[in-house]
């Protein structure tokens, strides 16, 4: 098992395989919402990946509580636990097997996707990643199931080819240069 002690600010973008790591609570304040107590934790460092684009949150531990959401907030990354941590220095944990399936199904979206664009002319508009079912929508009619199988085989003719997959930084200029077909809105260099 992999831990780290120091590194970047997002390093959920760098090593998506991070599974435990050191880091330094800056804040824990009391939340109450709803029908629970909750604590907000800023950290030093962000190995816990944030709700975003229809990939849910990462989940785990800070020091002995519970992640229970991680929200991106701009300049920091909010973790709600479910129990309070003392300022200074904590270990914490990722819920690997959370992880590693949104991993798996994130990165088979966008292959899938690609093959739909590429070889069929179906654009992705959006697509959600839950528990059980990982949808993906297309802009026009429903495709027909031969159009469906053919995107699943040639998706797989890609996966058993194991090529290697990468994370890109570039400024939003940049990435319209590159042909990626989704609108970026963030400014500054997006991954």
């Amino acid at each position: 098992m992999d831990i780290i002690a120091d590194g970047d600010e997002r390093i959920y973008y760098d090593d998506a395989f991070v599974r435990e790591f050191e880091a330094e609570v800056l804040a824990c304040e009391e939340q109450i919402g709803n029908s629970r107590k909750r604590w907000r934790v800023l950290l030093d460092r962000r190995p816990l990946y944030p709700a975003s684009g229809g990939q849910p949150d990462d989940h785990g531990k800070i020091g002995e509580a519970h992640v229970v959401e991680v929200v991106d907030e701009g300049e920091e990354i909010a973790h709600f636990i479910d129990a309070p941590v003392s300022l200074g220095p904590v270990k914490a944990a990722v819920d690997w097997k959370r992880r590693f399936d949104h991993m798996q199904q994130h990165t088979g979206q966008h292959l899938l996707s690609a093959v739909l664009q590429t070889k069929f002319g179906l654009e992705t508009v959006s697509f959600h990643l839950g528990e059980e079912i990982c949808t993906i929508d297309l802009r026009g009619p429903e495709p027909p199931e031969e159009t469906l199988h053919g995107a699943e085989r040639a998706a797989n003719e890609i996966i058993f080819e194991d090529r290697p997959v990468k994370v890109s930084y570039a400024t939003r200029e940049e990435l319209q240069g590159l042909g990626v077909r989704k609108e970026v809105a963030r400014e500054g260099t997006c991954a």
